[in-house]
């Protein structure tokens, strides 16, 4: 048995580093296997199709990544947020391209107050996403093997947030989010030897947990008086550490016997997140905003698996929204127009390499009634390099967001930005 799992180590260690150098089968990219998976940053259409999360951007939708950031709904906002996209991964000598769709989220938002900027928001939105399958054939020793590593699933939340403000100037939010999920992954290796024993390395996080979101946003332009600067905003959101069940299982088989050994169980404990951001209104309808999200997963802990070594992350984005004039009358004028980029390090190091992604983005809102509006977004993307053996993913994303408003507490007014 120490052979075996000696063995093991060493594959596994030719896994991590090789299998981006080797030919990739139906699935989805190999760099969702790392961590919890691919992180969905998405917290609305309009702050996607701007690059951003929306830290510090007021408006009249639904922000389900900043609590404080709802506290300017005029109306209630019943939102669902669809995804399609294609993605190519390529390393130095093939490529594979692949098409898929998935939901973005469900959201609800209740002004209960304007005055106050009292809004309630429940929702329910995925976390993360994984789905890959990756071959190998390989030779260790006088061996040849063939191993397949899988891949899939994923994490949800349901969240209930509330925004309050304070001396008409100061905006707090506060959500709650219960956490669900899971992620199973196998190895196999297959020696085609009735000889050798084969290996299945089956893993599975199971995520059921709650935890807390924060966030403030400082409306400064009420604070300075200054023309210019009158709808600037500085915000503030944070995230809460949390954790994820986490077991591992290896099957050693033969011909003529099976062995099922538990390699492991613990807990995975999720770093928490935290971000700033920038806004400001120009002339009524051009709005600016930015900013810049930090997770630390150098001390990322995963008791079943102690080689996995994460590194920090952040991600800046920037992006521009040209809203209508009060006295557009024509449809596209009527319209509201986005564009936006981000630059981010992922939390992984692959071969001693960090792992980059940089995209850029743009949107349209369009209005169907006084309160109901249609959100199309697109997005072009990259991460990853082929350089040293590894993978460079290309997204085409085409995101559309069906908002119904409804009056419920408050009487229509004219939108605040």
């Amino acid at each position: 048995m120490k052979k075996i799992l000696k063995l093991l180590v060493v594959l596994q260690l030719f896994f991590s580093v090789q299998s981006f150098a080797q030919e990739e089968d139906a699935g989805g990219s190999p760099y969702s296997i790392f961590g919890i998976g691919d992180i969905l940053n998405f917290s609305s259409s309009r702050t996607y199709s701007m690059g951003i999360l929306g830290t510090s951007l007021f408006g009249n939708y639904v922000n389900s990544y900043n609590p404080a950031a709802l506290a300017k709904l005029r109306f209630t906002d019943i939102t669902f947020a669809m995804n399609y996209g294609f993605i190519n991964s390529q390393n130095s000598s093939s490529s594979t391209e692949l098409s898929d769709g998935n939901v973005l989220g469900f959201n609800i938002g209740i002004p209960i107050s304007q005055g106050s900027g009292w809004v309630m928001a429940l929702g329910f939105n995925p976390v993360t996403l994984v789905n890959t399958k990756v071959k190998i054939s390989g030779r260790t020793g006088e061996r040849n093997y063939e191993q397949t590593y899988s891949s899939k699933g994923g994490l949800s939340r349901i969240n209930a947030g509330m925004s309050y403000t304070f001396f008409q100037k100061l905006t707090l939010g506060l959500e709650y989010n219960y956490g669900f999920g899971e992620i199973k992954s196998q190895n196999f290796i297959d020696f085609n030897n009735s000889n050798f024993i084969n290996t299945n390395i089956k893993k599975e996080l199971d995520f059921n947990k709650s935890y807390m979101k924060a966030g403030a946003i400082l409306e400064v332009g009420k604070i300075i008086k200054s023309i210019p600067l009158r709808d600037f905003t500085i915000g503030f959101a944070y995230q809460s550490a949390f954790g994820l069940n986490s077991s591992e299982q290896g099957i050693y088989g033969s011909s003529i016997s099976v062995d099922t050994t538990t390699l492991g169980t613990g807990v995975i404990e999720v770093p928490s997140q935290m971000s700033f951001g920038l806004t400001n209104v120009f002339g009524g309808r051009y709005v600016v905003s930015g900013d810049f999200v930090m997770q630390d997963w150098g001390n990322f802990s995963d008791n079943t698996s102690p080689n996995v070594k994460l590194s920090s992350s952040y991600r800046g984005g920037l992006g521009i929204e040209i809203n209508p004039s009060r006295e557009a009358l024509s449809f596209f004028q009527r319209m509201s127009y986005r564009l936006g980029g981000y630059y981010e390090k992922l939390f992984y190091q692959i071969a001693g390499t960090d792992i980059n992604s940089w995209g850029v983005r743009a949107g349209v809102n369009i209005p169907m009634s006084d309160y109901s509006s249609l959100d199309l977004g697109v997005n072009f993307s990259q991460r990853g390099t082929t350089s040293n053996g590894l993978v460079r993913d290309q997204f085409l994303n085409f995101t559309a967001t069906i908002n119904f408003g409804e009056l419920w507490f408050v009487r229509p007014r004219e939108e605040d930005l």
